[in-house]
């Protein structure tokens, strides 16, 4: 059994040496939050997502999807700070300005999302779960190249330095 878990450790290890992997994961516990929220905010308030749902039921079902989108967001800025681009941003410190242009890129992702997951709710039928995986999926790639080349590119800048002034 050991043996079995160092060699889960090794592959997971091997997985998330690359960038894309690590974001997949990461995106991974931010799915799992956000879908979570989602069903216990539907479980709550009793929501029917059935085809005999209420006008109520069908406005609950595009609001509550935000819940777990910022709860997901916030964690994942966390996450991907530290984590996912943590050699970028390893002279960088966790900031308000940092997060705003990781959820601006993350706010620019919801088109994606949500225009799939309309698709798959109304066009297709599927259950709003479903829907609401299948939009995050879709906003999966978007996320990724803007926070790679938007709110996480630190490698190469230079730290700003004060030189003293010369008093001569």
């Amino acid at each position: 059994m050991k043996e079995f878990f160092k060699n889960l450790k090794d592959v997971f290890n091997a997985l998330t040496k690359f960038q894309f992997m690590r974001f997949c994961v990461t995106g991974s516990l931010g799915v799992i939050t956000d879908a979570v929220i989602y069903h216990v905010f539907l479980w709550l308030l009793h929501v029917n997502a059935g085809k005999d749902r209420t006008t109520a039921d069908t406005i609950l079902l595009f609001i509550l999807p935000v819940f777990g989108y910022l709860a997901a967001v916030i964690q994942n800025y966390l996450v991907n700070h530290f984590w996912t681009f943590g050699k970028e941003t390893e002279n960088q410190r966790v900031s308000f300005q940092l997060f705003l242009k990781f959820f601006a890129v993350s706010l620019f992702s919801l088109i994606p999302r949500y225009a799939f997951y309309t698709f798959l709710l109304i066009f297709n039928n599927i259950t709003p779960d479903l829907a609401n995986i299948g939009g995050i999926a879709a906003g999966m790639f978007t996320n990724f190249f803007g926070s790679k080349f938007v709110v996480f590119r630190f490698k190469n800048e230079e730290p700003k330095r004060i030189e003293p002034k010369d008093e001569n």
